[in-house]
């Protein structure tokens, strides 16, 4: 069975916490796969976004690879499952657009987490 296949039979997106520490996390299960911390910054705010969410790859200070999504929500301390391919920027536009998704099944998650369910 190739990598693929076993991803496959995952949802596209995992979101998780640490028990141990207040750490969020993403696994997104498709090409480009990658796992990925989470955390909101001070323009986040509850529930879905007005608009599509475009944010934008950089890097740190440090050169780590980050994410923001412009919305409150950022990704860090990548970890890939996959190697790069030659056309890094082709890869850099799928990465960004998976965490633009990644971002806005997140927010969902926030938004349903509202809801009075008794």
């Amino acid at each position: 069975m190739t990598k693929a296949a076993i991803f496959n039979k995952y949802p596209v997106f995992i979101h998780g916490k640490t028990q141990s520490e207040a750490d969020e996390f993403i696994i997104h299960c498709r090409y480009p796969r990658f796992i990925a911390r989470r955390s909101l910054d001070n323009e986040f705010s509850d529930g879905l976004p007005s608009l599509p969410i475009k944010g934008e790859i950089g890097h740190t200070e440090k050169g780590h690879l980050v994410y923001n999504s412009k919305q409150g929500v950022c990704f860090s301390d990548f970890i890939f499952f996959d190697s790069k391919p030659a056309d890094e920027a082709a890869f850099v536009e799928m990465l960004r657009e998976a965490c633009d998704r990644a971002a806005a099944d997140g927010c969902t998650l926030y938004d349903e987490a509202e809801i009075d369910l008794s």
